[in-house]
């Protein structure tokens, strides 16, 4: 889960038409609220940057999801042009980076969906998953013995568990930046109005993984945003650190 805090923009002068971030700060924020006599913790890893953009169109709205931000895209079959089901072909295997399930289990009724138009919700679909559903992403680069740095896949924690294989049930620090706008209807103005913009962006990462992951490992992260013409910022590192050096103790009542 991401949630966004935004710092009020200026207005500069001539800025170039793609964002331009840089690092600013890096968190890791852990509530304690007590239920009853039990304390119960959360965790926030919270990643600041300055960003600045020409015309200000950076963000998307959560329910966004027309061309070019739509989730995903259904694999076609060569010969029929029909989308190809789970099974169809020999040696399937199910990963749910590569299938999508029309009726997944635990979802109710009404908020699943014939993405293949057949008349029923049974199918499993290959698909292709579109970057571009986000406008930011974050990768995680733990240091090794040798002092290198490897990215860290936590779709794929832990080593050796089914989600190594299916990547079902994981989490990507990929997100949603919402559109940078006081206005009553902020994605409507974006939409709509070219300025510049300048400031600062927080953006939380919810997880109960940072600490049975990254442990007490040095780390750091890699980060991208990308406006709404799909114009990619730079890319920028943090420094490193580990969980223990950035942790923030917070009373949650």
């Amino acid at each position: 889960m991401a949630l966004i805090s935004l710092v009020a923009c200026n207005r500069p002068p001539d800025l170039p038409l793609e964002p331009t971030i840089s690092f600013n700060d890096v968190v890791f924020e852990v509530t304690t609220t007590n239920i009853g006599t039990v304390p119960i913790e959360s965790y926030a890893l919270k990643l600041t940057f300055n960003v600045s953009d020409g015309d200000g169109d950076i963000g998307l709205d959560g329910a966004e999801s027309g061309r070019p931000y739509h989730e995903f895209d259904l694999v076609l079959d060569e010969s029929t042009r029909q989308p190809i089901n789970f099974g169809d072909n020999p040696g399937d295997v199910f990963t749910c980076i590569d299938w999508i399930i029309e009726s997944p289990v635990g979802v109710p009724a009404d908020a699943t969906f014939d993405y293949n138009g057949d008349g029923d919700m049974s199918d499993t679909l290959q698909v292709v998953f579109n970057d571009n559903r986000h406008n930011i992403f974050v990768d995680f680069l733990v240091k090794q013995p040798d002092g290198s740095f490897v990215e860290s896949d936590v779709r794929a924690w832990p080593p050796g568990s089914d989600n190594e294989v299916t990547f079902c049930n994981t989490e990507t620090f990929d997100g949603r930046i919402p559109c940078l706008s006081a206005d009553d209807a902020p994605c409507d103005f974006v939409r709509s109005t070219s300025r510049p913009i300048e400031g600062t962006i927080t953006y939380d990462m919810i997880s109960s993984g940072f600490l049975p992951v990254f442990r007490t490992s040095t780390i750091k992260m890699r980060f991208q945003i990308q406006d709404r013409r799909l114009n990619k910022s730079n890319i920028v590192e943090s420094p490193e650190f580990t969980l223990q050096d950035i942790r923030v103790d917070v009373s949650g009542g």
